[in-house]
């Protein structure tokens, strides 16, 4: 079932001595992802910076079933690698949204909670 979803990519700062290579890899990163939607796949990939520069995530919002085979690919991988090179503390989480899903896993959760005693 495809869900509605988002991919969050999160970095604090350039690897001392690669912030060259890491503005590489940003526009890698904008590239692959604009191009996959101007192919109708995903949305605009959307960039976000703190104020003084320093940390920042970018999102990317499309289906479970798009993102997760995006990212099973080798290119996403070979892309994710380089940035894993070039910045620190790169995360990425894959996030489902949508009424039907937030009380999906809101009801699975007090499921586990009341058989666990907790509720």
């Amino acid at each position: 079932m495809a869900r509605k979803a988002a991919l969050v990519v999160t970095w604090t700062q350039p690897t001392r001595g690669r912030e060259g290579k890491a503005l590489e890899s940003f526009t890698d990163f904008l590239t692959f992802w604009g191009k996959l939607a101007a192919d109708g796949k995903v949305g605009e990939p959307e960039p976000f910076f703190s104020g003084d520069g320093g940390k920042g995530f970018a999102v990317v919002r499309g289906t479970t079933d798009v993102l997760n085979e995006i990212l099973e690919s080798e290119e996403y991988e070979k892309l994710i690698s380089k940035a894993q090179l070039t910045v620190e503390d790169l995360h990425t989480e894959l996030y489902v949204t949508g009424d039907e899903e937030i009380q999906r896993g809101l009801r699975i959760y007090a499921e586990a909670a009341h058989e666990l005693g907790y509720l």
